[in-house]
């Protein structure tokens, strides 16, 4: 394993499913008692945030006999078939938050994060493009260029 990230929920969206959680503790407790509505918030609040945690897509680059993968979620890609990879600016974000910028690129995007444009040369890949959230773009690319290894002219 040469990179790995996981790109889980934010905060705020924990904390208010939290909150929402705690409102169901509270209608149970109104039928069933308070200490039965305080356990059942809890059950399904740590429930919700163990399955948020471990459903949360994943970015990897893994290296196997003369070949590394990127993989996004649930889909890979050989890492020679990565023409470049650059960070993109916020404009450049928001565009691809719209669907006005490469409209046909795969997307794993989370929330404000920064994101990472992927350019593939395969001719068969339907996606020319590849748009990934990192919260550490820098080390996302260098991995990238690491695995690849040095460029032969």
């Amino acid at each position: 394993m040469l990179y790995r990230e996981r790109l889980l929920p934010g905060a705020t969206i924990l904390l208010l499913s939290f909150g929402l959680f705690l409102m169901v503790g509270i209608a149970y407790s109104a039928a069933f008692g308070s200490l039965v509505g305080i356990f059942l918030a809890l059950i399904i609040s740590a429930i919700y945030v163990i399955f948020a945690v471990t459903t949360a897509p994943q970015i990897r680059i893994e290296g196997h006999a003369g070949n590394s993968l990127l993989c996004a979620g649930r889909a890979r890609i050989s890492l020679a078939d990565i023409r470049y990879a650059r960070e993109l600016t916020l404009e450049e974000q928001r565009e691809v938050a719209r669907g006005t910028r490469n409209d046909t690129a795969f997307q794993l995007i989370q929330g404000k994060l920064p994101v990472v444009e992927l350019e593939i040369s395969d001719p068969m890949d339907p996606h020319r493009n590849w748009c990934l959230s990192s919260r550490t773009p820098e080390r996302l690319i260098e991995a990238i260029l690491s695995a690849q290894g040095p460029k032969i002219s």
